[in-house]
């Protein structure tokens, strides 16, 4: 499978990642470290937009 630019792969083995700086073209490329092929590290989810908090509100006045 074609490697596409910024592609993570890591290590079972070792734990050594790469990152892939220029896309690959070709048909069937492995990436191996170890003698063994490395993994596509699968990207986080993205965090949810956060939430904005209230502002918060001014203690009401004590009346005398």
């Amino acid at each position: 499978m074609a490697k596409k630019k910024g592609e993570k792969y890591e290590c079972e083995e070792c734990g050594m990642v790469i990152v892939v700086e220029d896309a690959c073209g070709c048909e069937e490329c492995v990436i191996a470290c170890c003698e063994t092929p490395m993994k596509k590290v699968k990207a986080p989810a993205k965090k949810a937009a956060a939430k904005k908090k209230p502002a918060a509100k001014k203690p009401a006045k004590k009346k005398k």
